[in-house]
């Protein structure tokens, strides 16, 4: 067995890096697998904290790229906002501290009055740069992966062709599917790609074995813990029998004589079975999970959210067999239930899938109806997670069936709301959003996007 361990891998990246630190170049790039790139990112995140070891000063460029004009002058606008920290976080003013320490004097501000573009923010950054007299040091953006249009990489190229010198870039991209593949043969800029061969799932099995092995390693839960670990692998190895591990885990879990045991054993069965298409036993197994769950309640909800997930999987097992009014029945009781706790997220989850369903059955007004619950509950989302997340397919649903209806006013309301929910782009994520059909529903992705898989 691997004896990987999650500072083993983050040690590799480190020393990868190392290996530039010195060289010259405009633009690094991760090309790694999908799995890595939660630590590659963990890693430039210490880089841009102050316990950061490398002598290069790393900041991370949050806003996405959907134009350039809309980019720079949000980036533009991110990079203000570093200046303006709320009092109640001061803590975080790093312009305030250096002040403090007498880095940089106190009537030193950032020049407001620059034009809202990419060059601006060098431009105050090398004035930085300069007042605190970094002279072999340079400046790193980094732009984290995930938040981008394809036509990315085409502004980056652009910056690289006149990037100042003590200004560099980096970015991560995913070998599946790359965005920035072009830019390493740049005409005028250095640009270096850097991969390390990462072992991140044997890396994460042995943390979480860590503290089983440690002690008292035939104790039950510790033992339970490794069983629901054993019965997902059987999910994926044909050799490992599925019924006989979700045996050995339900045994475990009232062995352990808790409810939270015995429900998860349950619900662990029945996502295992699911994912192997054994729809009628994974129902069976969700149901005594809902038996067992339904009604209780404790300080930390964790009776609530087992519920919750068996709920959701009873739904999509029905859901799979047309039985559609079964399906609405279990959503309307999360977005109840959801509702009444203030878990928004699950409020607009639940009725969101009430309207796919009911717009999927052309029943277009109960599915405005649900989906202004979904919008409603969304709403008091974040902003960065409105526009992440399936929140946009409610909103992309909400338009069509506005459009459907030939209802202009509406539609002029909804770009309104949609203006401020989501942002002046709304309109191009929006585009982006899948069509939301039963594909969505395939079952790797479904058990993936309802985070069944995160925790087991």
């Amino acid at each position: 067995m691997s004896d990987a361990s999650v500072a083993h891998e983050f040690y590799k990246i480190r020393n990868k890096w190392k290996t530039i630190d010195k060289r010259q170049w405009q633009m690094a790039i991760w090309v790694c697998e999908y799995q890595d790139i939660d630590i590659l990112d963990k890693f430039m995140e210490i880089e841009a904290s102050p316990i950061g070891i490398f002598d290069d000063i790393f900041f991370r460029i949050q806003t996405t790229y959907t134009n350039d004009t809309q980019f720079e002058k949000e980036a533009w606008e991110a990079f203000l906002s570093w200046f303006n920290i709320p009092k109640e976080r001061e803590e975080y003013d790093l312009i305030a501290a250096m002040k403090k320490d007498g880095y940089l004097s106190d009537d030193y501000a950032v020049n407001k009055d620059l034009p809202p573009t990419f060059d601006s923010m060098v431009t105050e950054l090398l004035r930085l740069k300069a007042l605190l007299k970094y002279d072999t040091e340079n400046f790193i953006l980094y732009f984290p992966p995930g938040l981008h249009e394809k036509e990315f990489q085409k502004w980056i190229s652009k910056k690289l062709e006149h990037l100042p010198k003590g200004i560099r870039f980096a970015s991560i991209d995913p070998r599946e599917g790359r965005m920035l593949s072009k830019l390493s043969k740049h005409k005028t800029a250095t640009v270096v790609e850097l991969s390390v061969a990462l072992d991140m799932a044997a890396a994460m099995k042995n943390e979480m074995n860590k503290d089983s092995e440690e002690n008292k390693p035939h104790k039950p839960s510790a033992k339970f813990q490794k069983q629901v670990r054993k019965v997902m692998d059987a999910t994926i190895d044909d050799e490992i029998s599925v019924k006989e591990e979700t045996d050995t885990l339900i045994h475990l879990g009232y062995q352990l004589e808790m409810l939270t045991t015995k429900a998860t054993a349950h619900l662990v069965s029945s996502i295992a079975f699911f994912s192997q298409k054994e729809d009628e036993e994974a129902l069976e197994q969700v149901e005594k999970t809902i038996a067992l769950t339904d009604g209780e309640d404790d300080d930390e909800g964790q009776h609530y959210a087992l519920w919750r997930s068996a709920v959701l999987l009873k739904a999509a097992l029905v859901l799979a067999k047309k039985k559609k009014d079964i399906a609405l029945s279990c959503y309307q009781e999360i977005g109840t239930r959801a509702v009444t706790r203030g878990d928004v997220f699950y409020a607009m989850e639940a009725y969101r899938m009430k309207a796919f369903i009911y717009f999927q059955s052309k029943k277009l007004k109960d599915a405005w109806e649900a989906v202004i619950y979904a919008l409603q509950a969304g709403s008091n989302l974040p902003l960065e997670v409105r526009r992440t997340s399936t929140f946009l397919y409610s909103a992309a649903m909400a338009m069509q069936i506005a459009k459907y209806n030939d209802k202009k006013d509406v539609q002029q309301g909804l770009e309104e709301r949609f203006k401020t929910l989501i942002g002046d782009d709304w309109d191009t994520l929006l585009k982006g959003t899948e069509t939301i059909d039963m594909k969505y529903m395939n079952r790797k992705k479904w058990l993936t996007a309802n985070k069944f898989l995160e925790w087991v």
